[in-house]
């Protein structure tokens, strides 16, 4: 069962996130490009997609991240707004957890160049994921609750760093969730 983040500290998203990136590991290392790229029907995304997703999502918040812990990060004029990171962040938590009723696409910029996703995906994938966890060790030593980050996604979309890593970790149990359908599906290539 995938932790609730709503309520996690950054421990239990640490915990979360590694777990996480070994079951994408686990369930999705070994698989051929051919089925890395399999797709039921042109409308939806194969596992690829989705992992090749996740890569461009969340390198939009390394450098930001970056410049918390080097202490250089200066605030723009919507993180310091003081009801919007509240709002934002708690709103795409509920929106990105697994069979969630509501559905918002990805925007343009998170989307995947192309897709003929090439076969290492997942190595970079895991190597994102070891540099994730180590942003988040590093973070441990701040109060993330009250440091505002702005999404990758749009300027004015702000929210905690507690949140930034509580969207990044609700966003890989969604996509393990979606993935991990397609690859039940009777018609998923063997290899």
């Amino acid at each position: 069962m995938p932790t609730n983040v709503q309520t996690s500290d950054l421990p239990a998203l640490i915990a979360e996130a590694t777990a996480l990136g070994a079951e994408f590991e686990r369930r999705f290392g070994g698989l051929s490009a051919t089925q890395l790229n399999w797709r039921p029907n042109p409308e939806e995304w194969s596992i690829g997609y989705c992992v090749e997703h996740v890569i461009v999502v969340n390198s939009g918040y390394f450098a930001p991240i970056g410049q918390i812990l080097a202490g250089t990060k200066a605030s723009s004029f919507w993180e310091r707004l003081p009801l919007l990171p509240g709002l934002f962040g708690g709103f795409l938590i509920r929106t990105l957890e697994p069979g969630a009723k509501g559905f918002v696409p990805a925007p343009k910029a998170f989307l995947p160049g192309s897709t003929d996703i090439p076969a290492d995906v997942m190595d970079r994938f895991m190597a994102q994921q070891r540099e994730l966890l180590g942003l988040m060790e590093r973070c441990r030593t701040l109060d993330t609750a009250t440091i505002i980050v702005t999404s990758p996604a749009a300027d004015f979309v702000t929210y905690s760093l507690l949140d930034a890593f509580r969207i990044i970790v609700v966003h890989l149990q969604h996509h393990l969730h979606q993935t991990s359908k397609l690859l039940a599906m009777a018609e998923f290539p063997a290899s």
